[in-house]
């Protein structure tokens, strides 16, 4: 990944926060984001973050455990505890042999349909505590005039912006950073169609849905998100 200078990477906007919403689809990814200290789980239908701490984790469902032991964890800043967390989900979701981690095991409840009178079986679970407002990475500004095109990673459903020397400007995992890039960024995105292949088209169109309602509602780095932003998004 090519790395800006440091007068590049200073960013021009504040540290934006956005609330997250319930996440329960498929886990795609997971990350260890060093410049916000936070585990992102990117899913299906969006991306779930948790704390670095086992105390979060063991809000999980069993289920989501043995997910996330399933996929290595993207760990670019090398941070240690990262590792150390990923290590203890991997050898005990793995193996299914819980001592440290204490996930939950959900209470199996009967549920009747009241007009077919069918019995169907649901496993209910606890709120996970997973963190709802998080700070949104920073991204530098002004910075896409050699862009050559941006697409969908498919093997992490990122999203990557690429020079026209091939090499990555940028990457990031939740469509929702879009909203701290410049206006005249927002702009060459547009223009730029994002790329992705069928398997990733849900991914790419999360990412091409986020970029347009920041372009309808004017949200760039340094705006305020308007009122009815929720409800769009």
């Amino acid at each position: 990944m090519k790395v800006l200078p440091k007068s590049q990477a200073q960013p021009a906007q504040k540290e934006n926060y956005v609330n997250k919403e319930r996440c329960v689809g498929r886990i795609i990814s997971w990350f260890y984001d060093n410049d916000t200290k936070i585990f992102a789980t990117k899913r299906s239908d969006g991306v779930q973050y948790l704390k670095p701490m086992i105390k979060y984790f063991n809000t999980l469902p069993r289920c989501e455990i043995n997910g996330l032991a399933s996929k290595p964890l993207i760990n670019r800043s090398m941070f240690g505890l990262a590792d150390v967390i990923a290590n203890l989900i991997k050898r005990e979701g793995g193996s299914g042999k819980y001592e440290r981690l204490k996930p939950q095991k959900g209470k199996r409840v009967k549920n009747i349909d009241k007009k077919t009178g069918k019995l169907t079986w649901k496993y209910k679970i606890k709120p996970v505590r997973a963190v709802h407002r998080i700070p949104l990475k920073k991204i530098p500004q002004d910075f896409l005039g050699n862009m050559q095109w941006w697409y969908v990673d498919v093997n992490t459903g990122e999203a990557r912006i690429e020079d026209k020397d091939n090499k990555v400007i940028v990457c990031f995992y939740d469509a929702m950073n879009l909203i701290n890039f410049s206006k005249k960024d927002q702009r060459t995105l547009t223009k730029n169609e994002i790329m992705f292949t069928d398997e990733w088209k849900e991914q790419g169109l999360q990412y091409k849905r986020v970029l347009e309602i920041c372009r309808r509602y004017g949200v760039h780095a340094g705006s305020r998100l308007p009122d009815n932003w929720k409800s769009s998004s």
